[in-house]
């Protein structure tokens, strides 16, 4: 692990928010906003999908609800069974769920409808600042904040809560289930236990002193979606004056960027 400085400096940070299919936006560029502002956001509805069943088993229209295994009106998952023919050679032609929904309704012309439900969703802006930009598929941040830079990092890019752990000798009995969508602050080493354990837990990321076993570097390099790891020691760990300012932002609402090796910190 290379020994290169830790700085600290405020900046102005932004990040960008990907905004699903059918969810509007409620701002526009250059406004202001606060945390937990609703920033886009998707009325409840539903969505009804047509297949035409008789076709694809090869059955009369009239015939194709006894081909049915499921009933009309129930609930269905993708890649689940729906519909199936048998033949006497052992062969078989079956529909199989492409979506999850309610089976609807199946017409006179073998027309089977499958009504996806879509839920109501609402994106909030994780942090106080300004819409810098906006498409119809994202919207981006700009946002003050104290930036921390690493001697390491690795994985991706998240934001979560600060969660301060106390001392500097760490166990899997140091983390329980407070940790979910926690980003979890060690002054000293993070031992490669811990961190898988952070994983079960739904933890977001770890800010550590340093990693205890080589092996975890590797692997947090090699992994395609790893869970997020800043280092901030330069000794095996953080310095007062970091150290300070992780403290005094327990449980403040964070960003980190394992790429980037750094801590953002809004405000």
């Amino acid at each position: 692990m290379a020994a290169q400085k830790v700085s600290l400096e405020k900046v102005t940070a932004s990040m960008t928010l990907p905004i699903p299919s059918g969810v509007r936006l409620q701002v526009k560029k250059d406004q202001k906003v606060k945390e937990g502002q609703i920033i886009a956001k998707r009325k409840a509805s539903s969505q009804t999908k047509s297949y035409h069943l008789s076709k694809l088993i090869g059955v009369s229209p009239k015939k194709a609800l006894k081909f049915l295994e499921k009933k009309l009106g129930q609930k269905v998952k993708q890649g689940e069974l729906v519909a199936q023919k048998k033949s006497f050679l052992g062969k078989s032609e079956k529909f199989i769920a492409p979506l999850n929904g309610i089976l609807d309704s199946l017409t006179e012309d073998g027309i089977l409808r499958i009504k996806k439900e879509l839920a109501e969703e609402e994106i909030k802006a994780p942090f106080t600042g300004r819409v810098s930009a906006t498409t119809p598929s994202s919207v981006s941040l700009s946002f003050a904040a104290v930036e921390i830079k690493g001697s390491w990092g690795g994985g991706k890019k998240v934001t979560g809560y600060l969660m301060v752990i106390e001392g500097e000798d760490y166990d899997l009995f140091s983390l329980d289930g407070t940790c979910q969508e926690q980003i979890v602050v060690l002054r000293g080493k993070l031992p490669k236990g811990l961190w898988y354990k952070a994983i079960s837990l739904e933890a977001v990321g770890f800010i550590a002193g340093s990693l205890t076993d080589k092996s975890l570097q590797k692997e947090i390099e090699e992994g395609d979606d790893s869970l997020p790891v800043v280092v901030l020691g330069l000794d095996d760990k953080i310095s007062q004056e970091i150290w300070g300012e992780l403290k005094k932002a327990n449980g403040q609402m964070a960003l980190i960027d394992g790429q980037e090796k750094r801590l953002l910190i809004p405000g």
